[in-house]
């Protein structure tokens, strides 16, 4: 019985410290595409590996259950060749200034990158 007890309190402890399949950028000005208006105030939540949805954050739904990333005044755009929208891969850079169309105007600005829907280490 004590060893029943121990495995069900262990498997609790495993499951209430995984991360959420979710991550959310909050705050940003992003870019989804070439030639593509800004969306100011974004929200971009990515599940797995794609994105889940995008738009302003009046409209779109932060999960409760979400790894939450405030990206405020930073800049997000696609991974060269890419772009953000439903369905696509969740590869994305986070610059810390405006970008030239989709690119980054200095390889410095990348201040972090996800890389199919995982942040990578390092700039």
């Amino acid at each position: 019985m004590m060893k029943q007890v121990f495995a069900a309190a262990a498997f609790l402890l495993l499951a209430a410290c995984q991360k959420s399949d979710l991550k959310v950028l909050i705050g940003s000005t992003a870019i989804v595409a070439p030639g593509a208006q800004p969306i100011e105030d974004s929200v971009i939540v990515v599940a797995g590996h794609s994105v889940r949805s995008v738009g302003m954050r009046k409209d779109v739904p932060i999960p409760q259950d979400s790894e939450r990333t405030d990206v405020t005044g930073k800049w997000v755009v696609p991974a060269a060749g890419g772009r953000i929208a439903i369905g696509e891969p969740a590869n994305l850079l986070i610059l810390d200034h405006a970008p030239d169309g989709i690119s980054p105007r200095d390889p410095a600005d990348v201040s972090r990158r996800l890389v199919a829907g995982e942040w990578q280490a390092g700039r």
